[in-house]
């Protein structure tokens, strides 16, 4: 197994982080995922896959958009939630033991939900399973820089046989969800597990990437 380097004990990616008014919180507020879809080239009616959907804002969006979404999250309370408030499948589990056939998908969108698999390239691997060749990855997510200047996500998400075909650094919007957490929790110790943000040059980072299944992986997170 490949541990995940930054994988957080914290509330950050569960999909129960509230505001001040119960409001759920995300970085972003929900444009992250209208540009990822702009950029992903995917058709109306493609079959995404919401994994750590949450209360199904994501999911919400999809339907209003005419695209197909499924869901899944190993949380009960949040996905009574989602069923409350959209029409998609959702199942409860992990979402990186799916039950899903070879390549069903077009597409998998993972909002801060990569940061809390334990083993990364597992979890990247069964993405890669689930989608079809020449299908999307919607990837939205957090992480800290290595400390040898190595790029992990770009290696792990290439590793397990996507093509990434746009990246960008969006570390700006986690200012304002940041003051609003603080506001509400008092403090970040509740949303990073207490783990210790305070080094300039070891702040987390929020990522947008978009990729696309290759014919077969180029590292070694398949058999």
């Amino acid at each position: 197994m490949t541990a995940n380097p930054t994988s957080f004990p914290g509330l950050f990616g569960c999909g129960r982080v509230e505001g001040a008014t119960g409001e759920w919180l995300r970085p972003g507020d929900g444009e992250i995922v209208r540009e990822l879809f702009e950029r992903s080239g995917l058709r109306l009616g493609a079959k995404v896959l919401d994994v750590g959907c949450g209360t199904g804002e994501s999911l919400a969006w999809l339907e209003r958009h005419g695209y197909s979404g499924i869901g899944v999250d190993r949380d009960e309370r949040t996905l009574a939630i989602a069923a409350s408030r959209v029409q998609s499948a959702l199942f409860h589990g992990d979402g990186a033991r799916l039950p899903f056939a070879d390549a069903c998908l077009d597409a998998v969108l993972s909002e801060c939900s990569l940061s809390q698999m334990t083993d990364r390239r597992a979890a990247l691997g069964e993405w890669w399973r689930i989608v079809r060749p020449g299908g999307r990855l919607l990837l939205a997510d957090v992480d800290w820089p290595s400390d040898d200047g190595r790029d992990g996500l770009r290696e792990d998400v290439e590793a397990a046989g996507f093509a990434i075909l746009h990246h960008e650094d969006r570390s700006k919007v986690l200012a304002g969800f940041v003051a609003r957490f603080i506001f509400h929790y008092g403090s970040l110790d509740p949303l990073w597990g207490g783990r210790d943000c305070s080094s300039t040059d070891r702040r987390p980072r929020y990522r947008l990437l978009v990729a696309e299944r290759a014919a077969e992986p180029t590292g070694s997170a398949h058999p």
